[in-house]
C-alpha cells in the first residue's frame, strides 16, 4: 500500500493538472459540462464562506474553496483499492490543522492590529485578564487539535470498518466474494464530503471570529 507522502503528493498532481487543463479551455458562450461542473462549485464555495465571513470571502473563499477540494479528494483516495487515504494518517491532519491555525492567526493580526489582538486575549474585564489570557490561548490552541482529530478519528474510522467487512468475507467465503462492504464504502463517500465541508467551514469560522475581535467559544 502506497505511503501516504506519495499518495499525498499524486493528489496535489491530479488536482493541479486538472485545474490547468480545465483553465486552458474556458469558453464564456456555451460552457462544456466540465467547465459548468467547476464553475457551479466555484459559486458554491464563494456562497459557502460569503454566508460565514462576508465581504471577506472575495479573499478567502479561494483558501476555504482549497481546503474542501484537497480534503474531499484525500478522503475518497481512499476508497480507492489499494489505496490508503492519507487523512487518516495524524501526520496529514495535523499538517492542515496547523496551517488552518497560522492562516486563522494570519488574518485576525491584520485585520485587528496586534495590540487589539493581544486585547482580545486578555478579555474583559481587564481586572481579570491574568485569568482569563491562558484560557484564551488555551482555547485557540485546542482549535487546531480538535481540527486534526475529528478529521483522522472519522476517515480512520470509515477505512478500518470497511476493511474488517473485507477480511470477513474474504475469511468467510474465500474466493466466493460478496460485496458487503459497499453500503460502508456509500457511507464513506458521504462522510468524505461531510468531513471537508466540516474542517472548511470551522476555519471559516474561525476566521470570523478572530476578523471580529471576540471568541466564539461554542465551536
Amino acid at each position: 500500500m502506497p505511503e501516504t507522502v506519495p499518495v499525498t503528493w499524486l493528489v496535489i498532481v491530479i488536482l493541479s493538472v486538472t485545474v490547468i487543463a480545465a483553465s486552458r479551455k474556458l469558453r464564456v458562450r456555451s460552457p462544456g459540462r466540465f467547465q459548468s461542473c467547476l464553475e457551479f462549485t466555484v459559486v458554491s464555495l464563494d456562497n459557502f464562506v460569503r454566508g460565514i465571513v462576508g465581504d471577506e470571502a472575495k479573499t478567502l473563499a479561494p483558501i476555504v474553496g482549497t481546503f474542501f477540494i484537497y480534503i474531499l479528494t484525500l478522503n475518497l483516495f481512499g476508497l480507492i483499492p489499494g489505496f490508503k487515504s492519507p487523512t487518516a494518517d495524524t501526520n496529514t491532519t495535523v499538517a492542515l490543522a496547523i496551517t488552518a491555525f497560522v492562516i486563522v492567526q494570519y488574518y485576525a493580526i491584520s485585520r485587528q492590529g496586534f495590540v487589539r489582538y493581544l486585547k482580545h486575549f486578555w478579555g474583559e474585564p481587564w481586572q481579570l485578564g491574568f485569568l482569563m489570557f491562558p484560557l484564551h490561548v488555551i482555547g485557540e490552541l485546542a482549535r487546531p487539535l480538535s481540527l486534526s482529530i475529528r478529521l483522522f478519528g472519522n476517515i480512520f474510522g470509515e477505512e478500518t470498518v470497511i476493511a474488517v467487512f473485507i477480511l470477513i468475507v474474504t475469511s468467510v467465503l474465500g474466493k466466493f466474494l460478496l460485496p458487503l462492504q459497499l453500503p460502508m464504502m456509500l457511507f464513506a463517500v458521504f462522510g468524505s464530503f461531510v468531513q471537508a465541508l466540516v474542517f472548511s467551514m470551522l476555519v471559516s469560522i474561525y476566521i470570523a471570529v478572530g476578523i471580529a475581535g471576540h471568541e466564539e467559544h461554542g465551536h
